[in-house]
């Protein structure tokens, strides 16, 4: 049997036949496997394969979405770990014994001064709220902020004490606050907005002289410059980690030190007051960033901060390689200072003032600029400060 397009005649060997006289009991039968005529098939099809794409379009959209949520939840989690994974702060390699920071710290084997490693016995502890370095008989260097405090202050300049030792809790020595002497940049803004303008410096005056101890060698006003960008640096203090680590009386009072590489250098900046009318209160930045072991974290590569909220800290690059004792400050450090080595002595450069984290790997130190301010320390000390002859 064969059907017309149309589907109504059967061709009977001889003439076309209409589909009623030929099979007129199997009507309904036949009806369904009739062909459909082409521009309908064709219409059939073309809705078919359009609900095709349109499912396929669904599930690809369904899938992506599904990924992406998928994504964000591993990101979030893996978050959440690496926050409880971590102490709340390090400062130092992690793949490193927090031990070797306090042997470099304290001058031990094989960190001896006459190895040629810097003389870390001029870093002090300032009471239990910072660090500070000793730059005369009677002359300490510390951070603004350290003692513009709203407990203490320079009014009451014998509520202060500077220990002399590695260990604060059971220091060498300890010596009276004569005098306390703060930067008037510091002085006039000394909040969080004061912190850019790299004016966090102070004088600490003492009622002796300091016994057993070398002052150190500071910057005054041109010994640093951009040459000495990539060169290895130390910094020291008695940062505070005793929610991460125990020196065996509860708390921890250990002195420590590390390495880094001067990264920046930042000079004359401008504060928004106009303290004096003379450059001498211009302000300025030593900086260096925390890099990882792996080199993942790498703050001030090229490009990198030389806008937004750390604008301030210049523009320049910086190696990804950590050093064997990398490391960078957390609180208690600050008013330490960060040494480098200038015509053969380890010369006071910076003091810690503040970073970017709270010490974990891409960090970035701050450090106030010692030479930006020798102006002013040798107008507070006089003649009587090496350096300011």
């Amino acid at each position: 049997m064969t059907l017309s397009q149309d589907g109504n005649f059967v061709w009977d060997g001889t003439k076309w036949v209409p589909v009623q006289q030929y099979y007129p009991q199997h009507q309904q039968q036949i009806s369904p496997t009739i062909p459909q005529h082409p521009a309908y098939s064709q219409q059939n099809i073309m809705y078919v394969q359009t609900q095709r794409k349109r499912n396929t379009k669904f599930w690809i959209l369904l899938g992506g979405g599904i990924f992406a949520f998928i994504v964000v939840i591993l990101l979030i989690v893996g978050a959440i770990i690496w926050a409880l994974l971590l102490p709340p702060e390090f400062g130092y390699r992690l793949d490193v014994s927090s031990s070797t920071y306090e042997d470099l710290g304290a001058n031990r084997e094989p960190y001896l001064v006459s190895e040629g490693y810097p003389d870390f016995s001029t870093t002090v502890a300032i009471s239990n709220f910072g660090s500070g370095v000793i730059i005369g008989d009677r002359w300490v260097l510390t951070a603004g902020h350290v003692v513009l405090d709203e407990e203490y202050g320079e009014e009451q300049a014998g509520a202060w004490v500077v220990s002399v030792g590695s260990d604060r809790d059971n220091p060498d020595s300890t010596y009276d606050v004569k005098a306390i002497h703060i930067h008037p940049g510091w002085r006039a803004d000394h909040s969080n907005d004061g912190l850019e303008y790299g004016v966090d410096i102070a004088l600490i005056e003492l009622t002796s002289s300091i016994e057993g101890v070398t002052p150190a060698p500071w910057a005054n006003y041109t010994e640093l410059d951009d040459s000495h960008l990539d060169s290895l640096i130390y910094s020291s203090g008695f940062g505070d980690y005793s929610e991460i680590l125990d020196d065996g009386n509860g708390d921890y009072s250990q002195r420590r030190a590390w390495k880094n590489t001067l990264d920046r250098l930042s000079d004359d900046l401008d504060p928004p007051v106009d303290y004096s009318h003379d450059d001498v209160w211009q302000g300025g930045w030593v900086v260096y960033d925390f890099d990882s072991p792996d080199g993942d974290y790498n703050s001030l590569a090229d490009g990198k901060n030389s806008g937004g909220e750390f604008s301030y800290v210049g523009e320049g690059d910086s190696s990804s390689e950590a050093l064997d004792l990398e490391g960078t400050s957390v609180p208690g450090d600050s008013g330490g200072p960060t040494y480098l080595k200038i015509n053969g002595e380890w010369t006071v450069i910076g003091l810690t003032s503040h970073g970017s984290t709270d010490g974990y790997y891409g960090d970035l130190a701050l450090n106030t600029r010692v030479s930006s301010h020798a102006g002013w320390i040798c107008s507070v000390t006089g003649s009587e400060l090496t350096g300011c002859e």
